[in-house]
């Protein structure tokens, strides 16, 4: 296929993956909502939603990487970046891709925002449940410890 032909289905994937990200990005303020509620159940549904929807965009920028291998150009932004200056008026998709761009910066942003989020409240879970058993922090699998039953070195568990 020449870049001519290329350039509906391009636009076709650039349309779809805004889309997708869009969706992400309120799944994703969803799931920071979830998370800060500590509500397990919302939270599952919600991972579920989210997995639905990187498989989808994932789908349209698989699609539009293949499009840019077929023409020779690099894959990512800069590769889409080449063959929307060479093949599409400046205005004509310029506002989108600047949007899917800025749009991927934040859905990445809120997602690491998200994983700080869980990882506190996962850390905050294990805490309480030390307090409540008397376990310590630490696991204690895989430690170097050397303990009064003859075992030394790298242990699994206790010896």
């Amino acid at each position: 296929m020449d870049a001519t032909s290329l350039k509906g289905p391009f636009r076709a994937t650039l349309e779809a993956s805004l889309a997708e990200l869009g969706r992400l990005r309120d799944i994703l303020e969803a799931e920071q909502k979830t998370l800060l509620d500590q509500d397990a159940t919302a939270l599952e549904q919600i991972v579920e939603k989210k997995t639905r929807c990187l498989e989808a965009l994932e789908h349209s920028v698989k699609a539009r990487e293949q499009m840019l291998a077929q023409l020779g150009l690099p894959g990512g932004l800069g590769g889409a970046e080449q063959f929307l200056s060479a093949h599409f008026s400046p205005d004509e998709l310029l506002a989108e891709w600047r949007q899917l761009v800025a749009l991927s910066r934040e859905v990445a942003e809120r997602n690491i925002h998200n994983g700080k989020l869980a990882m506190a409240s996962e850390r905050s879970t294990r805490e309480a449940l030390s307090i409540l058993t008397g376990r310590p922090l630490a696991p204690e699998t895989y430690t170097r410890k050397s303990r009064s039953t003859g075992c030394s070195g790298i242990t699994l568990g206790k010896c």
